[in-house]
């Protein structure tokens, strides 16, 4: 049995503050669609306003190395073992090098 509705349908949800991800909901014809994307311009220019604030600056404690985004470091933060985590964010600033809020941590990894 056909229930004839074909209707194209769009519900934003809106950018979550904390991840910056945005949801959409697609309603097509008997389907429906969630569409997930990720904004990184403002996690980027933080992380260029910290490379810039830090420039210059030498090692020391407590130094900001770089910012992870809330939809990645949720990822990371599950992750139990002490160096596995510690491995999983080398690995995240390797990939994604314009997070690096401290242009000498690049050369560590």
């Amino acid at each position: 049995m056909t229930t004839g509705y074909s209707e194209n349908v769009t519900i934003d949800e809106g950018v979550d503050p904390h991840t910056g991800i945005r949801t959409q909901l697609h309603f097509e014809g008997d389907s429906l669609i969630t569409q997930k994307t990720f904004d990184a311009e403002p996690h980027l220019k933080y992380a260029q306003e910290l490379r810039e604030a830090q420039d210059g600056q030498r090692w020391g404690e407590g130094k900001l190395v770089g910012h992870i985004p809330p939809a990645f470091y949720a990822k990371i933060l599950v992750i139990r073992d002490r160096a596995e985590r510690a491995a999983a964010v080398r690995q995240f600033f390797r990939d994604n090098p314009s997070f690096i809020g401290y242009s000498p941590y690049k050369k560590s990894l």
